[in-house]
């Protein structure tokens, strides 16, 4: 059963949610870790992804996630 208490509300418990998953995700794979990410998006998802690059760019900085960012673009 589904707990709709669990859904993220906010961009901000949105990017939080997100960054988690790139935590798990590269920290446990040295291969990804090889490779820079882009976050792409259009419209609104312009306004989230600055949102989600700068979390994750605090995560890199405080050193909770190992990944290059190569950049960020919106359409």
């Amino acid at each position: 059963m589904e707990d709709s208490n669990l859904y993220a509300k906010t961009d901000e418990e949105a990017t939080t949610d997100l960054t988690t998953l790139l935590v798990e995700l590269f920290n446990n794979d040295a291969s990804l870790q090889k490779s820079p990410l882009f976050i792409v998006a259009e419209s609104y998802g312009g306004k989230f992804a600055v949102a989600l690059a700068l979390s994750a760019l605090k995560a890199i900085q405080h050193g909770t996630l190992k990944l290059t960012l190569g950049g960020i673009y919106s359409f």
